[in-house]
């Protein structure tokens, strides 16, 4: 399963809040990783701590070209501190991202078997495109899945 994430905010304690594309917000404290890898210690520096960005795919979280964080860490070791409601775009990403992962084939893999651009698949996957209900049955198609489209009352 990949675990996308949308945005991080830092806070004064060494913890990192990043919220994924499914609307779940997860917290993480860095102090974890002191003792496992000691490099990580330099992000008691706040000015350096602060700098953090989440990478361009959504796949973790970096600071220099030595340190980073993997979002499948921040999701299995971090706590969960809230959901926040998500628009229809972003679960639509978060669920062909899983989808995906799960039939074991990577956004070119898909791409080759559909004929849609890696990068379209790259788009829809971050929530930044409005594919047409034809696209994404070429996607399930692609990943041996049916698929499925509803509607639900509101909350």
């Amino acid at each position: 399963m990949s675990h996308i994430i949308k945005s991080i905010n830092t806070n004064d304690n060494l913890c990192i809040e990043a919220m994924f594309l499914d609307g779940t917000v997860k917290q993480y404290d860095l102090h974890n990783m002191f003792a496992v890898y000691p490099k990580m210690k330099e992000l008691e520096k706040k000015d350096l701590f602060d700098t953090a960005k989440v990478d361009a795919g959504g796949y973790g979280i970096f600071w220099n070209d030595e340190l980073d964080l993997d979002a499948e860490t921040i999701w299995a070791e971090g706590v969960t501190v809230r959901e926040v409601p998500t628009d229809t775009f972003s679960r639509l990403a978060a669920n062909l991202a899983e989808a995906r992962k799960f039939a074991g084939v990577t956004q070119k893999q898909l791409s080759e078997k559909t004929g849609i651009y890696q990068s379209d698949i790259s788009r829809i996957e971050h929530g930044q495109a409005n594919p047409s209900v034809s696209t994404l049955q070429r996607l399930a198609d692609g990943m041996n899945m049916e698929l499925n489209i509803g509607f639900t009352a509101k909350k």
